[in-house]
């Protein structure tokens, strides 16, 4: 009588069998493994992708900043106590809100028989932030275009990107009747500035008037500028040009 001898209550032949499966099964197993981390791995990457990046929070200094030649038809605005200059087209009235208030609501009301509009102004210009203000007299849209500027100091400690202090931004509008369009950030000749475009309507006339609101965020050491422009939604596009030339002649001097 051939007896097998067993070990565990198995013969050698099933132990080898088992531990062949057993080899079978990590070598699936590993197969599985790999297959789940390189598909975990491109739905990462394809996230990144999707996902938009934070940015530095791009720093104006006095060494970024470019003499600005003369443009021809154009007018040179100092505000800020004289600490900034902007140009404008010579269309362009205004000034620093901080001395000149009075003066440029005694030319809004001679120039616009609008009293909602004139609020809109008045109201801007009583902000305690907005430093410059200036709208185009040439009426030859029923939005009438103008440009405001103010400043808000910040805290260097909190190393905040420009994505942050977007959306920041975003917030402050968000309830609100505008829509965004347009959220990013943009190289202009001397720096870079935070982006964002919201549409809204106006009433003009006792009728709605659509409007695009473009806010552009430069970072001047500890102080951020919000330079915001407004234009009917129709001639934004074609008003884009002398917008970034505006920008690109936007100038303040350093501390340092």
């Amino acid at each position: 009588m051939n007896i097998k001898k067993k070990y565990f209550g198995m013969t050698l032949s099933q132990i080898g069998i088992l531990a062949v499966m057993a080899i079978f099964g990590c070598i699936v197993i590993g197969i599985l493994g790999s297959m789940i981390s390189s598909g975990a791995t491109d739905l990462q990457l394809a996230q990144q992708v999707n996902t938009l990046t934070p940015s530095p929070v791009p720093t104006a200094t006095s060494t970024s900043w470019v003499a600005v030649t003369p443009i021809p038809n154009w007018q040179q605005f100092s505000f800020a106590s004289g600490k900034a200059q902007i140009w404008l087209p010579n269309s362009y009235m205004g000034g620093d809100t901080l001395t000149s208030a009075e003066e440029i609501m005694v030319t809004v009301r001679a120039t616009i028989d609008d009293e909602v509009f004139a609020d809109i102004i008045q109201n801007s210009i009583l902000s305690p932030d907005v430093t410059f203000l200036a709208l185009d007299t040439n009426l030859t849209n029923v939005v009438i275009k103008f440009i405001y500027i103010r400043s808000q100091p910040i805290n260097p400690d909190l190393q905040l990107t420009m994505d942050d202090y977007l959306n920041q931004l975003m917030n402050e509008y968000s309830g609100g009747t505008e829509r965004m369009v347009e959220r990013k950030i943009t190289q202009l000749d001397n720096f870079s500035a935070g982006k964002l475009v919201l549409d809204s309507k106006v009433l003009v006339e006792d009728i709605d008037a659509l409007v695009s609101i473009a806010i552009y965020m430069v970072r001047v050491e500890n102080t951020m500028w919000f330079i915001t422009f407004r234009t009917g939604r129709e001639e934004y596009l074609s008003y884009q040009p002398t917008i970034e030339a505006i920008l690109n002649s936007f100038w303040i001097e350093s501390s340092e």
